[in-house]
């Protein structure tokens, strides 16, 4: 073997060696936990179960996830109406100060009507889309395959995710 091959076979096993030391040491524990507040309904594994990416750990009662969604769709819906109306009654107002029939101040304050059933239209889409972000949150799905090694959550427990409850389940990754 010459000089050239050996140092590329040396080179080999030495990368070889390093990325398994990497893979090794980069699996471990894993704890994960509810991006949102909450209470456990149930828990769909146990201390050994394997699982893979996407499989659904645990569930949180998702009723006041729902009621808030439906809440905030309808608050958007009725925002999205009110700026419909408030885009007739501009348009209106624009032909009566066309037709010399209605002052300048009347166009403003028509405006100034609409820019603020805008906003409020853009502020009740954004709670709604809020509302739906938590609502997927309320299910806690595995990111990667492995091993459950704990659970420490249980249905009933409450989930604070402002006071830094405990994770609910703890995956080895190979």
């Amino acid at each position: 073997m010459n000089t050239i091959n050996r140092r590329f076979l040396s080179c080999l096993v030495l990368t070889l060696l390093f990325s398994l030391s990497i893979t090794q040491g980069q699996a471990g524990e894993r704890k994960l936990s509810f991006a949102v507040s909450g209470v456990v309904a149930t828990l769909n594994v146990r201390p050994g179960d394997r699982v893979t990416a996407g499989t659904v750990l645990a569930v949180l009662d998702q009723s006041p996830f729902k009621s808030r969604k439906r809440a905030a769709d309808a608050s958007a819906t009725a925002a999205k109406l009110i700026v419909e109306l408030a885009e007739v009654k501009r348009a209106q107002v624009q032909e009566l100060f066309d037709a010399l029939s209605t002052s300048q101040e009347e166009v403003d304050k028509v405006a100034i009507e609409h820019a603020h059933a805008v906003s409020a239209f853009e502020a009740a889409k954004s709670k709604a889309e809020i509302a739906t972000w938590r609502l997927q949150r309320s299910s806690l799905t595995s990111p990667f395959s492995g091993t459950v090694s704990a659970v420490a959550g249980y249905p009933g427990m409450v989930i604070n995710t402002y006071a830094g409850s405990q994770p609910v389940v703890i995956i080895n990754t190979p």
